[in-house]
């Protein structure tokens, strides 16, 4: 998984010359990773959601699904440790790496479980295998955060105030980006299924916590 860049600074030491740097190319970022979304506060603090399916249920959704929300801490330049689980099943927590890299000449991630979740044997297989699942970064992000919603509804805010409440909402285990937070009050921005977004305030107590109990 070495990338061309890593590669090239390799042969100038060799030959004796300045070690280049690949602090540009090894950093995660926000962004959307095809399939994978991350978010990556000022801290370094990893949070992430993962999403994909195969196959046709007969009414157009996937028959089979992998999704599961990550928190990593960082290990070593461009290197997380994360776990991951999903909120519905708390208690089934996976460990695993992710690691920046590089494809095709541009910036992406590898992630690697060391087990597997419900659905994913049939999506993703090589999450759980020795060399993981490369990502490239489809979209970068401003967001510092991914998270999921808890409750059963969250109306939309256009300020952290009670009184600027508006029809638009998110529901339970709705994913998140989390741009920013005042007090009691989350910035948030949605995108649906269909690919309308929606962004606002909305009460911080709606989401998930960013790390497993």
């Amino acid at each position: 998984m070495h990338s061309a860049l890593s590669f090239f600074c390799l042969i100038v030491f060799w030959l004796g010359g300045a070690v280049c740097s690949v602090e540009a190319q090894a950093a995660v970022v926000s962004g959307d990773y095809d399939g994978l979304m991350i978010g990556v506060d000022s801290k370094g603090r990893l949070t992430g959601y993962f999403d994909q399916g195969t196959g046709d249920d007969g009414k157009g959704n996937p028959r089979f699904t992998c999704r599961f929300v990550i928190f990593g801490m960082p290990s070593g330049e461009g290197r997380y440790e994360i776990r991951t689980w999903h909120p519905a099943f708390a208690d089934d927590l996976i460990d695993g790496e992710l690691t920046a890299t590089e494809i095709s000449g541009k910036r992406g991630i590898n992630i690697r479980l060391f087990g597997e979740h419900g659905g994913c044997w049939n999506v993703a297989p090589v999450l759980k295998g020795e060399e993981g699942l490369d990502l490239e970064l489809t979209e970068p992000g401003d967001w510092e955060s991914v998270r999921m919603i808890a409750s059963a509804k969250a109306f939309f805010h256009t300020a952290a105030d009670a009184k600027t409440k508006q029809k638009a909402f998110v529901v339970k285990n709705d994913v998140v980006k989390l741009l920013n937070v005042k007090g009691d009050w989350a910035e948030v921005a949605y995108t649906s299924k269909t690919g309308r977004s929606t962004s606002g305030w909305i009460l911080a107590a709606s989401l998930y916590a960013a790390e497993p109990k």
